[in-house]
């Protein structure tokens, strides 16, 4: 399978994954305008937006975040949205981290990528995302 087509299925199943958790849901499918997010969520007055990124090898690298996709982000959170994420698969386990994170890591510290071993300092699992975002309580502690 193509990684077009395993980051494609990802998409999927993480849109199924918030669907069932009583999101409202919505995939945005315009790659041929290089749309910046994948996923448009909302739940209880909050929207979320993320894009889906499948890593086959254990590694996200900071430069597969394309540049329309942190200035959207960018302005996503400059218009007063909750923070944007990527959500990443590594092999079966799935990390948010938030665009904000990212770009800080990577300007601040010099990080170019992070790894599946890294991710559960970083990121958020999906159980964690439901627990600190998803349940009405949208302020990171």
């Amino acid at each position: 399978m193509s990684n077009k087509s395993n980051g494609t299925r990802f998409e999927h199943e993480f849109a199924e994954y918030l669907s069932d958790r009583g999101f409202w849901v919505h995939r945005i499918q315009d790659n041929k305008n290089g749309q910046p997010f994948d996923v448009i969520a909302a739940k209880d007055e909050s929207v979320f937006v993320f894009d889906c990124k499948d890593c086959s090898n254990e590694v996200f690298l900071f430069s597969r975040m394309e540049e329309n996709q942190r200035n959207a982000m960018k302005l996503w959170t400059e218009c007063g949205n909750i923070n944007a994420f990527y959500a990443v698969r590594y092999g079966s386990s799935v990390y948010m981290f938030e665009a904000s994170d990212l770009i800080a890591y990577e300007k601040e510290d010099g990080m170019k990528n992070i790894s599946v071993e890294q991710a559960p300092m970083y990121g958020y699992t999906k159980n964690e995302f439901m627990r600190i975002f998803a349940n009405g309580d949208n302020n990171k502690q």
